[in-house]
């Protein structure tokens, strides 16, 4: 039998069916459902059910007052210190302490603490003669406490200041709470403990399974007892209580004599045998400990053991107990098919919903994603609005705009441009919350975008969708009737208090923090019947309940007890003295819980994560250790580790034989660019993905980030700007003293770069668009400035030369053989810069800019170019790219009568920003000479010319020959930063 099983059947025994004068009072709500249960199985027919009450139930049912949520008790607290020492203290800075503080409040008139006389202060303590009230050990306590404070440091003196004031603050509050009708926990519960008139409205109070008891409690539970209407059921083992010296046992032993066990032998009704009750511990047990590597590993073993001796049949005998509430996502999942009941009393956490990415996400949008007084938006706040999974409801218009502004990656729309022809719904998300007498709506208009997205997902079949939005609708709108959001930094909110609603005025940053406690400690509850199926739950749902099976996960030191600290503004030695909750008295309570629950189980499994990696100690709870140790040779205890079960797989990279659609793909590329070519040499399965396949990476849509293309990019437009103004988009001859003048004009050089970062990283069309750049950016806008100048430092040395393409692209046919039959595709690019050298000896450049590291080592010939093995090592890219520009050049039919009719040489150059201040460097094409240290310049593509272009013609007939798979690269370092290695050979 369990423990309600015996109350059920002594209330019976000693009340008959006449419960209706009866009010049950357990600590939490839970175990009424099991009692109730339990008196209908013992009686055999349907009975008149008792009242069932929480402890908090039956105090806050006899006062007037009312308990709200902590938020608005610390924003009352805070005013209250504010006005008390005429302090100009942030509530961003005084928020967290504050919480504290009004734990300390609770905790104190929870125990009936004088206030007065805990905070006492230096002056008064020296100026007390009569010490009578207090005990030695108080007395002591309070002298050394007071000692360690009257050391002159600055943390010490800010902390004597505000202990000092503490005594007033405390009657301060709670006579403003008062008047308001208004009360935190604790004062509720001393003013009903305290008061000589309650009305208690049951003849009988039953209070079943309590443990520790404040002393409110206390002198409640004795005011009852001493009026004849009190009966106490404890739920104990005789294994952790006296004389055994364990913690677990330490405050119901206390309790015995005062308020008397209605289930010990002077006391029980007749069948019932207290030794059955509480002499459980004792007996023989199977406890299996079970250390594993990670949580999910131990999650992922709720499967295996629920299926274990059929345990899952046993249904709500059956419980899985989490002591890390974070696991419960994954525990459900991984719940096997057989288990058909299931009963959930821990809820899904708010903060793993969607919806609570979804506000997030537009506040983030209002407050950070808005520039130009909300006339435009950032496109990447826009992105994580419009991209996410509840966008849809909100408006059916959402993923084709969002479509739209991607496609030409504008990164500043304008809001006139994102509402232009849209629905009611869509010019509301991208309304421009601002400014109104001195407060910003946001919280309003959030919870307009939350009813839209209710309304707009009632035809869905998704309860837990419809639940969570909900809860966030309601959530939100409670912030919003309780504090309202200032424009002005925290540092500027000193003293700003309340408006004329009443609302606290918060910073944007206390509001950011105290939405991210809210959700934490929000949860969605599941719905189903509580005493069937198989029990998951948290370790304070336990209390009360027995069961034959049970599990504890993450049963490790740090979480089995979890959260003791002695965090408080009252020292631990003072907290001692006048008996209030110390850490101790946390340490034994979950114990209790500890014992309590397995002390009727007869099948025990305990796992916990032995790993020391990411914050872990890898140590068992102290509760496992206490058992294991003190109860060698009483129970069956296995030892058992869990694995991940896990062994690693090669990977292999399958060849792309290139059947009917693969190579009509091939024959339909009519242009081949050398960063394609190259990327078949890197390697022909990349290519075959990009090039063939067309998948490519999602650009990046954050302006905030610069990658080394963006600033590539930038400094390439910003090149070209420069050399248009300086060619006046002519052939003209550009001369030193040109370039100097420019060079020495910084302003007119911060003009080019400006309009290079609006059109290539903000891309914006509008030249009067001004961003204000971010750390990052001006990081950014200073070096392309320095490469800049040394470019210019490059040229002034080269100078005179004519300029003859800017950013031109050049392209002509290439014809080659594939299998006896001629094939032909256009070969070309993009050049950076095509520049005319006005010497003596004219010549053309096929100038690419390179914003890189120089290269260390060169290739020797043609070959390298084509070596694939050679593509990191020696940079043949940059090579292959300057050579396939240049022969076109040279000796294409089509691009030479365009640029360069008079057969000039041209000579491939690479032009590296960073050796401007290399004497005597040149940017033309070097090959390693045969003796070491020796380098060949390349001054006239024509004398490699017919080699290149055979060795690229047999480049091309293998790229296009049917009977050549795409293989994958030998170099399989290579995979490991290649944006398909996840896909490729699946």
């Amino acid at each position: 039998m369990t423990f309600l099983q015996y109350v059920a059947k002594d209330l019976l025994a000693k009340h008959g069916n006449e419960l209706a004068d009866v009010a049950v009072v357990f600590p939490n709500k839970r175990a009424s459902i099991f009692l109730n249960k339990a008196l209908y199985e013992e009686a055999g027919h349907p009975v008149w059910s008792p009242a069932y009450l929480t402890i908090s139930d039956l105090f806050r049912n006899h006062s007037d007052l009312q308990v709200p949520d902590n938020i608005l008790l610390t924003f009352k607290l805070y005013n209250v210190y504010c006005d008390l020492l005429q302090t100009d203290e942030t509530l961003d800075h005084f928020y967290s302490w504050g919480q504290l503080l009004l734990s300390d409040f609770d905790d104190l008139d929870k125990n009936l603490g004088d206030a007065t006389h805990i905070f006492c202060n230096l002056e008064a303590l020296k100026n007390m003669d009569d010490f009578s009230f207090l005990s030695d050990q108080q007395r002591a306590s309070i002298e050394a406490f007071f000692g360690h404070v009257v050391a002159d440091t600055v943390l010490q003196n800010q902390f004597r200041k505000i202990w000092e004031h503490l005594a007033d603050i405390y009657h301060l509050y709670k006579k403003v709470l008062r008047q308001e009708h208004l009360a935190y926990e604790g004062m509720l519960y001393r003013d009903v403990a305290e008061s000589k008139e309650t009305p208690f409205r049951y003849k009988h109070y039953v209070f079943v399974g309590f443990n520790l008891l404040q002393k409110v409690e206390q002198k409640l539970f004795a005011r009852l007892k001493d009026l004849g209407r009190a009966e106490f059921y404890w739920d104990f083992d005789k294994y952790y209580m006296p004389p055994s010296h364990q913690e677990a046992g330490r405050y119901i032993s206390r309790y015995l004599d005062k308020f008397p066990n209605e289930l010990s032998a002077e006391r029980a009704s007749e069948g019932i045998d207290p030794d059955d009750i509480y002499n459980n511990l004792s007996k023989r047990k199977d406890v299996a400990y079970i250390s594993a590597p990670t949580e999910n590993i131990q999650a992922r073993y709720v499967s295996h053991w629920l299926k274990e001796k059929d345990r899952y049949r046993d249904g709500s005998r059956t419980a899985i107990v989490l002591s890390d509430e974070s696991l419960l996502q994954t525990v459900v999942h991984c719940l096997p098919k057989e288990v058909r009941n299931v009963n959930i009393t821990t809820g899904f956490p708010l903060s793993a919903s969607p919806i609570s990415t979804f506000v997030a996400f537009l506040i983030d949008l209002q407050l950070h994603g808005k520039l130009e007084g909300g006339e435009r938006f950032r496109l990447k706040q826009i992105n994580q609005v419009l991209r996410h999974s509840y966008a849809k409801y909100v408006s059916a218009d959402c993923l084709s705009l969002c479509n739209e502004i991607n496609e030409h990656k504008q990164y500043y729309p304008q809001r006139s441009f994102l509402i232009k022809g849209r629905d009611e719904a869509l010019q509301e998300l991208f309304e421009n919350v601002t400014e109104c007498d001195g407060q910003v709506p946001l919280l309003a208009w959030v919870a307009r975008i939350l009813k839209r997205v209710g309304v707009g997902s009632a035809h869905t079949d998704d309860p837990l969708m419809h639940e969570a939005v909900f809860r966030m609708y309601t959530l939100i709108n409670r912030l919003d009737t309780i504090m309202a959001l200032s424009p002005l930094s925290a540092d500027n909110l000193s003293g700003q208090g309340v408006d004329a609603t009443g609302r606290q005025i918060v910073s944007i940053a206390i509001l950011q923090k105290l939405m991210s406690q809210l959700l934490q400690t929000t949860s969605i509850p599941f719905h189903g019947e509580p005493a069937k199926g198989v029990q998951i739950m948290g370790v304070l749902e336990t209390r009360n309940l027995d069961f034959d099976h049970v599990l504890v996960l993450s049963c490790n030191e740090g979480k089995l007890p979890k959260g003791v600290n002695d965090a408080s503004f009252i020292p631990h030695s003072l907290r001692a003295a006048y008996e209030l909750t110390t850490v101790e008295n946390k340490v034994a309570i979950y114990a209790y819980y500890f014992y309590s629950l397995l002390q009727r189980a007869s099948d025990i499994t305990l796992t916990y994560n032995n790993a020391t990696d990411d914050g872990q100690k890898g140590e068992m709870s102290r509760f496992m250790l206490q058992l294991m140790v003190e109860n060698e040779g009483r129970h069956l205890l296995r030892r058992l580790t869990l694995q991940s079960g896990q062994s690693a797989s090669l990977i292999l990279r399958n060849r792309i034989e290139k059947d009917a659609v693969v190579q009509q793909r091939l024959n339909s590329l009519l242009r081949l660019s050398p960063t394609a070519i190259y990327r078949y040499l890197h390697c022909p399965l990349q290519f075959y993905y990009h090039t063939v396949c067309k998948l490519y990476e999602d650009d990046n849509d954050d302006e905030n980030e610069i990658d080394n293309m963006t600033f590539g990019n930038i400094f390439h437009r910003t090149a070209e700007l420069i050399y248009r103004s300086l060619s006046q988009n002519t052939d003209r001859i550009i001369t030193a003293d040109e370039i100097k003048r420019l060079y020495d004009n910084s302003d007119a050089l911060y003009e080019f770069i400006d309009n290079a970062f609006r059109e290539k990283l903000f891309k914006v069309d509008d030249p009067r668009f001004l961003p204000k750049y971010n750390g990052i950016q001006l990081l950014n806008r200073k070096v392309i400035y320095l490469y800049i100048r040394s470019l210019l430092e490059i040229d002034m040395r080269t100078a005179p030369f004519s300029i003859l393409s800017l950013e031109g692209d050049f392209y002509d046919d290439l014809t080659f053989t594939v299998n006896g039959h001629e094939c032909t595709v256009q070969i070309g690019g993009q050049v950076d810069r095509l520049d005319r050298i006005e010497c003596n000896a004219r010549y053309l450049r096929v100038v690419d800019y390179k914003t890189g590291s120089p290269l260390t080592s060169l290739p020797s010939s043609v070959a390298d170019i084509f070596d694939s093995s050679l593509v990191e090592t020696r940079h043949t890219d940059y090579y292959l790219q300057a050579f396939l520009y240049a022969s076109l050049i040279r000796h294409g039919a089509t691009t030479m009568s365009q640029v360069n009719p008079a057969c000039l040489p041209v000579a491939p150059a690479l032009l590296f920003i960073r050796n401007a201040q290399k004497s005597g460097y040149t940017p033309i094409l070097q090959f390693a000479g045969e003796k070491r240290g020796t380098r060949v310049p390349i001054n006239d593509i024509a004398d490699y010319h017919n080699e290149f272009i055979d060795a690229l013609k047999n480049l091309l007939s293998e790229i296009f020959n049917p009977d050549m798979p795409f293989i994958p690269t030998p170099q399989s370092e290579r995979c490991l930063t290649c944006p398909y290695h996840k896909i490729c050979g699946v």
